[in-house]
């Protein structure tokens, strides 16, 4: 399972959608629900399985999948 497939599992479990598909194009709008509290939410349960942590500004950056994605790559590669 590549990182996208896995980091799709997160997805999913925030968003209780077994049927989620996401794409590094995905932004918030593509997704139903994805507010400003579903992001937190989010962040909290990568950086739970993931075991990292998104500084403030990083977490302001993310404006697709593809940023949070290279992000958390980078972050796993220290």
């Amino acid at each position: 399972m590549d990182r996208q497939d896995q980091l799709q599992q997160v997805f999913r479990k925030v968003f209780q959608r077994d049927d989620l598909i996401i794409s590094g194009a995905t932004t918030a709008k593509d997704i139903r629900g994805w507010d400003s509290l579903t992001h937190l939410e989010l962040i909290s349960s990568i950086e739970e399985e993931y075991h990292i942590q998104f500084s403030f500004d990083e977490v302001m950056g993310f404006n697709s999948v593809e940023d949070l994605l290279s992000a958390l790559e980078n972050k796993l590669r220290k």
